[in-house]
């Protein structure tokens, strides 16, 4: 069977030739690979570049402690600035040049700030302080630092490595999220206007008396999912690298699992609504006609995409199984909570159901409405119609 016994594979090739020609598309494709570079590097550049909290000491006792405080409190640690006395380390802290100030005390040191004290600034100082006040006295009763902490090592062992902290979870959440709602909605969008300036230019006649009308549906659904698949390419692409950049390829040990499944989800989500996004653009006779029939799609994105992200726990889990609406929920889960195997398994078939559902449907009312040129037309004016 050679491509001309396809002629879907035709209108898909046309239409990726087509777009990849385009320069707003290219232009579009560009800003947001730009956007997910400033996300994932900017934002690190920032905090790497904040360098060591510095601390006031005004002796070497207190910068030793300062010293094995930063070497046990992760991060950029802390830098002992030196200081003649109590009162230019006090004046420091006031004036903002050291974030606290590590003095002698009576019965150990103390820890001046000015308005507050950093938990974990305080934290580390204080385990420091103890560590060093332990083995000093260790010392005198003849014992070596290495007995003293003889036997006090723990260790951490996780049977089952949980998913991403919570702030960093609901942040790839979002993420998943928004390229799913951005892709559909882009790519819809573009469907519908094309389905539309080949109508107002009349090249839709040619066409649907060269190739079947349904031939047409699936040659652009083909194109524009191959297209939007690409991107999602170079976009993980361009984070994988990010993360890489920014020394974070841990996030990829709990991502790189849920991403198979997200392709799943994306792909049946997006053939599904790509069939109602042509439809949307075969019931216009201009592109004026768009703001209404392209309406619904928009809601379908639209709702799922706030109940992904804002929802309560309750209500996601409802949403993830909920066709479309999965598409950005499931995932959005699998790395927030332990989802049993067979929810998105169960959510795939739903959602596949309703994919070839809204497609059979989508088929007919473009069969229908595409070489209707008079005027706009209203969904349930579609459904009345016959075929011609």
């Amino acid at each position: 069977m050679n491509v001309v016994d396809r002629p879907w594979v035709l209108i898909a090739e046309r239409e990726i030739s087509t777009k990849l020609r385009d320069k707003t598309f290219i232009g579009s494709t560009l800003v947001m690979l730009v956007i997910v570079i400033a996300a994932t590097i900017i934002p690190a550049l920032i905090v790497g570049n904040s360098g060591p909290d510095k601390i006031a000491v005004v002796d070497e006792a207190s910068a030793t402690i300062v010293q094995k405080a930063s070497a046990t409190s992760g991060g950029d640690g802390f830098e002992a600035t030196r200081y003649a006395d109590r009162a230019a380390a006090e004046q420091a802290v006031t004036e903002g040049d050291v974030k606290a100030a590590l003095v002698p005390g009576q019965d150990g040191y103390v820890v001046v700030g000015d308005d507050g004290v950093d938990s974990s600034v305080e934290g580390a100082l204080r385990e420091a302080v103890a560590t060093t006040g332990m083995e000093a006295n260790a010392a005198k009763a003849g014992l070596s630092p290495e007995q003293l902490h003889a036997g006090t090592k723990l260790t951490v062992q996780l049977l089952e490595p949980g998913p991403l902290p919570d702030i960093l979870a609901h942040f790839v959440n979002i993420a998943l999220a928004l390229v799913f709602y951005m892709t559909a909605l882009g790519f819809g969008m573009m469907i519908a206007q094309s389905v539309v300036q080949e109508k107002e230019s009349r090249v839709v006649e040619i066409l649907a008396a060269a190739v079947p009308i349904r031939s047409l549906l699936w040659g652009k659904v083909l194109g524009n999912t191959v297209l939007a698949l690409s991107q999602i390419v170079l976009i993980a692409g361009v984070s994988l690298l990010g993360l890489l950049a920014t020394d974070r390829a841990d996030i990829l040990e709990v991502v790189a699992p849920v991403a198979g499944w997200f392709v799943v989800f994306f792909v049946l989500g997006f053939v599904a609504l790509a069939g109602l996004w042509a439809v949307a653009g075969s019931l216009a006779t201009r592109q004026e006609d768009l703001g209404s029939t392209t309406l619904p799609g928009q809601m379908i994105l639209m709702i799922p995409f706030f109940f992904a992200v804002f929802a309560g726990t309750s209500a996601k889990t409802v949403a993830s199984f909920v066709p479309i609406a999965s598409s950005m929920s499931m995932p959005g889960r699998m790395l927030t909570e332990d989802v049993p195997l067979w929810q998105p398994l169960a959510a795939i078939a739903l959602l596949l159901v309703t994919t070839v559902v809204i497609v059979r449907v989508g088929a007919r009312l473009y069969e229908r409405t595409l070489l209707q040129t008079g005027r706009r037309l209203g969904y349930r004016e579609a459904l009345a119609l016959k075929t011609s």
